[in-house]
């Protein structure tokens, strides 16, 4: 008949097999589990954490995205970067250009471009923008036809892998 217990189907088997295999099984679920948290890392709910950040102040700006809009992303990457970089040294931290893919639902993104400058002395990056604020805004028809978002923002916490 069956050379193999296990062959056999769960209401064939006596309770104290069924006891035995639901204890293999789950062992096996449980090993399973943890081979994907393993693969994957701590990621699961109540194991990371958000860290709170010593206070940092960034810039955030949005470029609206329609029908019509044109966005030169290597003018801006190679010219407009580098000349915000240029006039504002050590001011910025770190300067991100985001290029706008799709929204959640597939449909065009709602923004052509997100840029994230991460200032690094507030005091002074204010000073600069005071001071080469026009000379940046003229440049802007070389790179874009849209108008920009911005806001200042307080990076609050951080979580990572």
């Amino acid at each position: 008949m069956f050379n193999d217990r296990s062959d056999r189907k769960e209401h064939e088997l006596s309770a104290e097999e069924r006891d035995r295999r639901s204890v293999i099984l789950g062992a096996g679920k449980a090993a399973a589990f943890g081979a994907v948290v393993a693969a994957f890392g701590t990621g699961l709910a109540g194991e990371a954490a958000a860290t709170d950040t010593k206070p940092v102040r960034c810039l955030t700006i949005l470029y609206k995205n329609g029908p019509d809009i044109k966005f030169d992303f290597d003018y801006y990457k190679n010219h407009h970067m580098v000349t915000i970089m240029g006039m504002y040294g050590k001011s910025i931290q770190k300067f991100e250009l985001r290029k706008g893919v799709s929204a959640m639902d597939g449909t065009p993104p709602p923004y052509v471009a997100t840029l994230t400058i991460w200032i690094g002395d507030e005091a002074a990056f204010d000073a600069n923008n005071a001071k080469y604020g026009a000379t940046l805004a003229a440049d802007v028809k070389n790179f874009t036809n849209t108008q920009m978002q911005a806001q200042r923002d307080e990076v609050f916490a951080v979580v990572t892998s």
